[in-house]
């Protein structure tokens, strides 16, 4: 009863806590602290309404930093991800960008998608390494739709943040990769995500300097 009751604790917790987690981050050791005067917000997806959702919201939780910020969809006239990216266009769009008065770019997109299974599947597979072979044969029966429905998506994202500093190429000041896990609607996950963002951000001193 105790192991049950424990386990019925962990899946509580977990159910609420939010759909975003921060899974590893670098940070670059030679610019700590480091504080930018405008920034513009990239969201990099073909979706041109959740890119605006995103930006906007972003950019809403950097101002309430102080965090001076511009939307690509406000900046840009073309989508973000059709520009050419060759190495003489995105230096001319380098040189265009700190022409405009932007010290840094932040970068988010999806890198890919994994399939996990609940925590009440992964207790069951666990259990059945103890149970014996008529209880083992029992659980291994045919797959109903409704079990299936046990595992759920998880999309991998990065976010980069660059500076974009006169005499350096484009420098990397930190890059955090971001869980997004059985996502919700998109106006929650974008909720989430932001708000795991900006902790991480501060937790780290950059752009929102404590």
């Amino acid at each position: 009863m105790t192991r049950l009751f424990a386990f019925l604790v962990i899946i509580f917790l977990f159910a609420n806590c939010s759909s975003s987690r921060l899974v590893d981050e670098y940070i670059n050791a030679e610019t700590p602290n480091f504080q930018a005067n405008k920034v513009l917000v990239v969201g990099l997806t073909p979706h041109g309404g959740l890119q605006r959702q995103f930006e906007y919201s972003l950019q809403q939780a950097l101002e309430a930093e102080d965090v001076i910020a511009i939307k690509s969809v406000d900046y840009f006239e073309e989508p973000v991800h059709e520009i050419n990216q060759s190495e003489e266009n995105l230096a001319n769009l380098e040189k265009q960008l700190i022409d405009a008065g932007f010290d840094a770019v932040l970068f988010s997109k999806v890198t890919g998608q994994e399939s996990k299974v609940t925590m009440a599947q992964s207790y069951r597979n666990i259990a059945r390494s103890f149970e014996s072979f008529s209880d083992y044969y029992s659980e291994n029966k045919p797959v109903s739709a409704s079990e299936q429905l046990e595992e759920y998506p998880v999309y991998n994202t990065e976010t980069s943040l660059y500076c974009l500093c006169p005499g350096k190429e484009r420098d990397l000041i930190w890059r955090g990769k971001i869980d997004i896990v059985d996502p919700p609607a998109a106006t929650a996950s974008i909720r989430d995500y932001v708000r795991t963002l900006i902790q991480a951000l501060k937790r780290n001193n950059l752009l929102i300097i404590k």
